[in-house]
């Protein structure tokens, strides 16, 4: 099922291709995903100051935040129809969305686990913004890592999961 609502995640794409010289994205790739991961929070930020300023509804900035994750779970699933994006054996909900669901204990069926993932570290973005710890950056880079590691089939401690 190829994904319908593209616009969303071009504007993540279009900064990736100059960096990789083959001009395509591949989700094997750590630099693409953090890039991937790193423009989504971007675009969540961007989403929060415009709700804390009233240039758009908290409603609004929401359904931004959702409409984005949700491409990037069709892209992190193989079901984006970019041609332009490299996926693996990896990228399937029954891999990867099984993986992220189990590790991060969702109630969430398989194909929409690297939406839910996304949304919960945008959750955890605004926790860090709303703090107003000085150290709020070093928390969102630390998620930023978390969640690239995550989407490659890492265990944020470092470990390997375990081979079913």
């Amino acid at each position: 099922m190829e994904f319908q609502d593209k616009q969303p995640i071009i504007s993540l794409l279009e900064p990736l291709a100059p960096t990789i010289a083959t001009g395509r994205n591949d989700l094997g790739d750590e630099a693409v995903v953090e890039l991937l991961v790193r423009g989504y929070v971007d675009k969540c930020l961007e989403s929060f100051r415009e709700a804390m300023t009233d240039a758009v509804t908290q409603d609004e900035a929401v359904n931004s935040i959702y409409r984005l994750a949700s491409a990037l779970n069709a892209v992190f699933l193989g079901q984006s129809g970019f041609d332009t994006i490299v996926v693996h054996d990896w990228n399937t909900p029954d891999q990867l969305g099984v993986f992220l669901r189990d590790t991060l204990d969702f109630d969430f069926p398989p194909e929409e686990c690297v939406r839910a993932t996304l949304v919960h570290m945008a959750t955890h973005v605004m926790y860090a913004l709303q703090g107003s710890q000085p150290d709020w950056k070093d928390q969102v880079d630390s998620l930023v890592i978390e969640v690239r590691d995550l989407l490659l089939g890492r265990l944020p401690n470092g470990e390997e999961p375990p081979v079913a």
